[in-house]
């Protein structure tokens, strides 16, 4: 509404200056044109426009939110902005575990890392990737060959295990005869059970071992049990190379 001159004021008679509807109208008219001309908070304190017929006091009732009103929106803009960092700090890989292997899928065979004819055939997988958690893992199930494809034995049968750490991989993925639980003990610890075949392949899995592992900043350090079988396994063998595969 534009704004009420003098010269226009003067054309009022006495009568009509001394009332006070007038006054309430025009502050009321002025309040309204003040909040469309600024810009708008993100939690307004003004109410949406009247018609000319409402009262100035009913508008200006209607306007104010209550302190309930107020406190609530207040929690959830400080949850949202709480959401939103959490977010922020979970880890962002250039191809995500969780789409390149994806849970009941096998793309493909994974090279060793130390360059020999070793090769990791993926039949299946089982994805517990996590890129906010501190600890989380992906098992593959498959069996190792050359570069032309599985080997076909027994034997040959192992399962894979990658761990992350706040969802960077700890290492490139090692193998184990079986891997047969991964069990989280606190948001920094989980451990860790294994199979192998300890004695002849035809008996199968025949000793099972079991350590718990610890984030030590972007590593996982063995703290307890089964210690030196399970640096066997993912220390002293060749590892093989996640996110290759054909």
């Amino acid at each position: 509404m534009p704004a009420v001159t003098p010269r226009y004021l003067r054309r009022f008679s006495a009568a009509v200056l001394l009332t006070v509807s007038v006054p309430l109208a025009l502050s009321a008219c002025g309040t309204q044109e003040d909040s469309s001309s600024s810009h708008q908070p993100v939690f307004s304190s003004q109410a949406p426009a009247e018609d000319d017929s409402a009262g100035g006091d009913d508008a200006a009732s209607a306007a104010a939110p209550s302190p309930s009103e107020s406190t609530d929106k207040g929690e959830k803009s400080a949850t949202q902005q709480q959401d939103k960092s959490e977010d922020s700090e979970c880890t962002e890989l250039p191809n995500d575990p969780r789409k390149v292997y994806a849970s009941g899928t096998a793309p493909g065979r994974m090279p060793a890392d130390d360059g020999s004819d070793f090769n990791y055939w993926i039949a299946d997988i089982d994805n517990s990737y996590d890129p906010c958690a501190t600890i989380s893992w992906i098992i593959f199930r498959g069996s190792m060959g050359d570069v032309n494809g599985p080997a076909g034995t027994g034997a040959s049968i192992a399962d894979g295990l990658a761990l992350y750490v706040n969802g960077a991989p700890v290492k490139d993925m090692s193998v184990f005869d079986k891997v047969e639980s991964i069990t989280p003990v606190s948001d920094s610890e989980v451990d860790f059970t294994w199979g192998e075949r300890s004695r002849s392949t035809a008996e199968g899995i025949t000793a099972h071992h079991t350590v718990r592992l610890r984030e030590r900043g972007d590593s996982l350090e063995p703290v307890s049990g089964e210690v030196e079988e399970f640096n066997k396994m993912w220390v002293d063998l060749p590892s093989y190379q996640l996110g290759t595969y054909d």
